[in-house]
């Protein structure tokens, strides 16, 4: 028998690798092998070699490093996303976007710069955050 991969109501294929609440409040360091959904608050980095999702009602200080992220909350810092961000009209930006695609719906808030790099480039610049993080 072969198993279908089933998407669940968040995109995501075979669930959650990690996920933090809204009645949470956390501080630190995400370095996450998977899919990682933030509906609390939460200030640190966050790099996952997997999809970010950050949700609705989140307010985040962070810096993120995706291979792709999707914002719908308020985040203040900068996101890296090696394939593609999407930003739902719910989100809050406050901060710098480097990825190599991007999808914005109209009503979102942004304060900051938009590069659209190539992959090589985006690599190139997340090694070097990475590095400055650890």
């Amino acid at each position: 028998m072969i198993k279908k991969k089933t998407e669940n109501s968040l995109g995501f294929f075979n669930g959650i690798n990690t996920f933090v609440g809204d009645s949470t409040i956390l501080r630190g360091d995400f370095e996450v092998n998977g899919p990682l959904r933030i509906d609390g608050k939460f200030k640190g980095s966050i790099i996952s070699n997997s999809m970010v999702y950050i949700g609705k009602k989140s307010i985040s200080e962070c810096v993120i490093l995706a291979k792709s992220a999707t914002i719908g909350g308020t985040i203040k810092g900068d996101i890296y996303a090696e394939n593609s961000l999407i930003v739902l009209k719910s989100a809050e930006i406050i901060g710098n976007i480097y990825t190599t695609s991007i999808n914005m719906d109209d009503g979102v808030v942004f304060d900051g710069k938009c590069q659209i790099l190539t992959k090589d480039q985006i690599r190139e610049l997340m090694d070097k955050i990475k590095k400055q993080i650890s």
